[in-house]
């Protein structure tokens, strides 16, 4: 195990006590308390009733003047790409990934990604998110799915698929799916993942269908096994799948998908920036689920998706962050924010994608596209205790007249003080319980010298030229 992770503390018991509110499934409580026990909620009550129910002890968190919130959930990202953070700057998406990504990530080991994807963990973690889907590339030896449980988020990891790394990649997933699918009662669970349609041939998206139906046989009778790739992520996407495999996706990507029989209730859709009306109605019709990354697709030139469109359409929209190397910060407090405004504006409507709606797209939305709705994504008795408490101390949160209000156009990372996943206390105080930073930093920065990605240091003072 590597030196900078720190042991993984046991589900506890445990009372927050007398926050000043609480977002639960059925809206804003005050005057009440959480019971946690048994790695879920079980009481939202008064603190007293909770303590004539529960004698033993107690684990007391106190939450006094505080904002208690479900865990917020990213269902798209890429957390081993924290490595690369700030490493491709103003290019175009297709010069970002031939000419600086895709060359940086051959240089990578296994190592490598566990070290990238802890550090994303991590900053998911501090900064409110419990749960996350990320597509990455899968090894025995360190992987997204490690770093996940180590760090002690909520997760679904994935091995992509692309046309030229076909030859075993359906075997690595498999050899995924065997080592980490359901592990700690689910909370790391595995997706098939080609990436892309214009990186993945027709043939080979039947086939990672195929296969996942397959997987779900052996290993889905607890755990469904799903499926998130990019979809429209570009307005060229269905000029690079003709140019390049010779079929027509003019109708539009999820029209396209749909013939393949590669979309449907278990599709977690990343981007969806460039729909059709005729891949709204394959997303309506298959239950499919959308995760938009505002800040990425701005970042990259990708375009405003018209997710309001599709909420009204009635389909499921979740946020995503990306990777940082795209969006540069893990941060869904920020996704929130853009998301809402960019639908005000580009519709010229000011009443979509209001506040509380917003904060649902990083929330229970979310937890429905990982179809784990039952569990998490909002605060209710019997659902797993996935808890986020944010300190409204800083001068950004001071008034709150309407929670949602906050949470969607005025909270910031760095309010978050205290977060558990799964029953355990993993952010206390702001500090992560789980990994040694600075150790973790320092093993970061010794990975980027070695890669070529920065100059080594060479440990001489500058000059001054006075």
């Amino acid at each position: 195990m590597a030196s900078y992770y720190r042991r993984l503390p046991q589900p506890s018991t445990i009372l927050i006590r007398n926050p000043r509110f609480i977002i639960t499934e059925y809206g804003v409580a005050t005057n009440s308390s959480i019971l946690v026990e048994d790695r879920r909620i079980r009481m939202i009550a008064s603190e007293g009733e909770i303590r004539k129910i529960c004698k033993e002890r107690l684990e007391t968190i106190d939450a006094s003047g505080c904002l208690v919130i479900p865990g917020l959930v990213d269902t798209h990202s890429h957390l081993a790409m924290s490595l690369l953070r700030g490493y491709a700057e103003d290019l175009p998406l297709m010069s970002w990934l031939k000419e600086r990504i895709w060359p940086a990530e051959a240089k990578l080991r296994p190592e490598h990604i566990e070290l990238g994807a802890t550090l994303g963990a991590a900053e998911m973690a501090t900064s409110g998110i419990t749960s996350a889907v990320s597509m990455y590339f899968y090894d025995k030896a360190g992987s997204e799915a490690s770093a996940m449980y180590r760090v002690g988020i909520r997760g679904i990891a994935t091995h992509s698929v692309f046309e030229w790394t076909k030859g075993d990649a359906l075997q690595k997933t498999e050899a995924m799916v065997k080592e980490w699918h359901g592990r700690d009662e689910g909370r790391i669970r595995v997706a098939t993942s080609p990436h892309a349609p214009y990186t993945c041939g027709p043939q080979l998206l039947k086939d990672i269908e195929a296969k996942r139906q397959e997987l779900n046989e052996k290993y889905g009778s607890e755990y469904r096994i799903l499926n998130t790739t990019h979809v429209a992520e570009t307005s060229t996407e269905a000029d690079e799948i003709k140019a390049t495999y010779g079929v027509s996706a003019k109708d539009g990507i999820a029209v396209y998908l749909d013939g393949l029989g590669a979309i449907n209730n278990e599709t977690i859709a990343a981007h969806a920036v460039h729909l059709s009306d005729l891949d709204m109605k394959v997303f309506k019709r298959r239950s499919a689920s959308i995760a938009s990354c505002p800040l990425s697709n701005l970042k990259l030139g990708a375009g405003i998706a018209g997710i309001s469109k599709c909420m009204a359409a009635g389909i499921n929209v979740s946020l995503g962050t990306d990777g940082a190397a795209s969006s540069n910060l893990l941060d869904m407090f920020e996704a929130m924010k853009i998301a809402s405004l960019l639908q005000k504006d580009a519709s010229g409507d000011l009443t979509v994608m209001n506040a509380k709606q917003s904060f649902e797209s990083a929330t229970i939305n979310g937890a429905k596209a990982m179809h784990q709705e039952s569990a998490i994504g909002g605060l209710k008795e019997g659902k797993r205790a996935d808890i986020v408490i944010m300190a409204l101390k800083s001068p950004n949160a001071i008034p709150v007249y309407n929670p949602y209000s906050y949470l969607a156009f005025s909270a910031k990372s760095g309010d978050v003080r205290d977060v558990i996943v799964d029953g355990r206390v993993i952010v206390r105080d702001g500090v992560l319980l789980t990994v040694d930073i600075d150790k973790l930093g320092l093993e970061v920065e010794s990975a980027a010298e070695e890669l070529g990605l920065k100059p080594k240091a060479t440990g001489r003072k500058a000059r001054s030229k006075d």
